[in-house]
């Protein structure tokens, strides 16, 4: 049964700060902050450098405020500066945990981190991170794991100059994936 106009969050780190930012100054024709979908009220909240902990200690006030049924998570990248991956992993899991305990929260989609550019170490730690979300989220009713595939497969560099963050056109395809995200999320059985 596809939820008809569910409240969505896209909740995280600097990308989902850097696309909210984007969004509002029309960096594209083709993007809006509603990620046009007629039958959804979508929120962006994302701060930069947060760790799944930060978000945990700092942020899920704005979920308790808004009151979503669906969550999107871009966490993780951050946390691996300085944690094991399946630390963070784990972190990840109770995150989505708690988001399952609260009433409202319908369908909480997790996206895998992406890689960098330039960065084997942090890369592998991705890597790792990624199967161990994907093995550990399997069973979760009401869960999915979600990549952004389309972001790495260009023949020109997606990045910025800090080799992190997106380009403008890598940006759009973050969106486009984003948006994937909500409508599978809408479409999955609660």
């Amino acid at each position: 049964m596809e939820l008809s106009r569910p409240k969505v969050l896209v909740f995280g780190h600097s990308f989902v700060k850097r696309l909210h930012r984007d969004l509002r100054s029309n960096f594209d024709v083709r993007a809006a902050v509603s990620f046009n979908i007629q039958r959804a009220s979508v929120k962006l909240h994302g701060i930069g450098g947060r760790t799944v902990d930060n978000l945990i200690a700092f942020d899920l006030d704005k979920v308790r405020s808004f009151r979503p049924a669906i969550v999107i998570l871009e966490v993780g990248t951050n946390d691996l500066s300085h944690s094991k991956p399946e630390v963070v992993g784990s972190k990840i899991d109770d995150l989505v945990h708690l988001l399952l305990q609260l009433p409202y929260v319908e369908i909480v989609g997790v996206c895998l981190i992406t890689h960098r550019a330039a960065s084997p170490e942090f890369n592998r730690q991705a890597f790792i991170l990624n199967q161990y979300l994907e093995v550990v989220l399997d069973g979760v009713p009401n869960v999915f794991c979600w990549s952004h595939k389309g972001i790495l497969q260009r023949v020109k560099s997606p990045f910025l100059p800090d080799g992190v963050h997106f380009n403008r056109r890598a940006q759009y395809t973050l969106y486009r994936s984003y948006r994937g995200a909500i409508l599978k999320a809408k479409s999955k059985p609660s």
